[in-house]
């Protein structure tokens, strides 16, 4: 059995790509843009120019022959951003050209192509007349849904309008046209397929799989706390109204908590930065960190509050649970499908200022509490690794194989 993964960009396809290769079965990884850690060059940047954007751009354990990228394309797109076109539209483009750009003999030579959400349609297409089986993989829940959730976030946080960003229903069409036409669909979460099946999507054709996390990389760091210490909190994340900051910050300040902090991380608006520095000048602004700095922050502290609105998976949470934190979070992220509530996590059911001050009272209050889901969390985390995540693809990839019809 032999799989070709497509993805115009990054995410998580680097890692997929990499677990099927580790199985002996990845036919070809499709990019605009991967450099095998084994290559030359991939060892160079690993070495000299480890602060490198293009250090994001590393696949680990793919060899470069197994590797296609489109350069030129990359190339164009980054211009074309760069110079402030619209990005929706620049990135539909490059999704467009990225699918068409791949050759017939390659679909051919593979037993299942798998592609991502919105840039899928295309070989979604293409593999159904060349008789191949398609799974395309979705990371985040349906636009549809999403364009009603930032409805009721612009009526909630009128002030938060700016880092709303409505999708077209052009772009939305073609989303749809994707899910209709895979042979299956792989969800990261719960939340995420539900919304699918709300949005007329076949119940039986998706499966969940959670992503993973890389315990090397995030794991705990030792911390001797003691009764009466002040907590940390922090969020991850873009630092906008669907990740729950405005909630977030009317939380904080409700609570009144001595020696208490709240750090953001994550990219902010210019405006959105203004706003908080004024009316929440305690709450620490952090603003966007590499990968490397996060994993080297994180496990210092105590809990992540990550009170989204509406998620695929929110690969943080997972991260954070790795380093021994508390997470109080929603039930529009992997919340259901990572934790038991009070066990290993805080699982918000509604999105109340009382309702998430609450929670972040009760884990500053009791050390004891705050300890046991701290090492709860660690446990928990560790069934939920990269490998765990290669192991159910390759099962599901089997089963797909095996049944007839595409």
């Amino acid at each position: 059995m032999k799989i070709l993964v497509a993805h115009p960009g990054t995410q998580h396809s680097f890692q997929l790509a990499k677990e099927l290769e580790e199985r002996g079965l990845l036919l070809r990884f499709y990019t605009c843009l991967a450099i095998s850690d084994k290559s030359i060059t991939g060892r160079l940047i690993t070495k000299f120019l480890g602060g490198s954007s293009l250090r994001n751009r590393i696949i680990r354990s793919v060899p470069q022959k197994k590797i296609k990228c489109f350069l030129r394309l990359e190339w164009n797109t980054q211009k074309l951003l760069r110079k402030g076109a619209d990005s929706e539209s620049v990135l539909f483009e490059r999704n467009r050209m990225f699918q068409e750009l791949i050759p017939d003999h390659e679909l051919m030579k593979a037993d299942i192509v798998v592609g991502f959400d919105t840039s899928g349609w295309v070989l979604a297409e293409r593999c159904k007349k060349l008789n191949k089986k398609f799974i395309l993989d979705v990371s985040i829940a349906h636009s549809l849904a999403k364009q009603e959730v930032y409805k009721s976030i612009a009526n909630r946080y009128p002030q938060w309008k700016s880092t709303i960003h409505y999708k077209s229903p052009e772009y939305i069409a073609y989303e749809q046209l994707e899910m209709e036409t895979a042979t299956c669909i792989m969800a990261a979460s719960s939340f995420t397929k539900q919304t699918l099946i709300v949005n007329n999507i076949a119940q039986e054709k998706i499966l969940i799989n959670p992503y993973g996390v890389n315990s090397l990389d995030f794991k705990p760091i030792p911390k001797k706390r003691k009764q009466g210490d002040s907590i940390r909190f922090v969020f991850v994340g873009l630092v906008d109204a669907r990740k729950g900051v405005p909630l977030l910050l009317e939380s904080w300040n409700l609570l009144s908590l001595p020696g208490a902090t709240l750090t953001l991380i994550g990219p902010v608006e210019e405006q959105v930065k203004h706003e908080i520095l004024t009316q929440y000048p305690k709450v620490e602004l952090v603003g966007k960190l590499s990968s490397a700095e996060l994993r080297g922050v994180l496990p210092t502290y105590d809990v992540l509050v990550f009170p989204s609105f509406f998620e695929g998976f929110g690969l943080v949470v997972l991260e954070a649970m790795a380093c021994g934190l508390a997470v109080i979070t929603t039930t529009a992220t992997c919340a259901v499908d990572l934790m038991e509530h009070f066990k290993d996590g805080i699982i918000l059911e509604d999105y109340s200022v009382a309702g998430l001050a609450g929670s972040m009272r009760v884990l500053a209050e009791d050390q004891a509490l705050l300890e046991t889901i701290s090492g709860n969390a660690i446990v928990k985390a560790e069934k939920f690794n990269w490998k765990a995540y290669g192991d159910r693809w390759e099962s599901t990839l089997k089963k797909i194989h095996e049944k007839p019809g595409n």
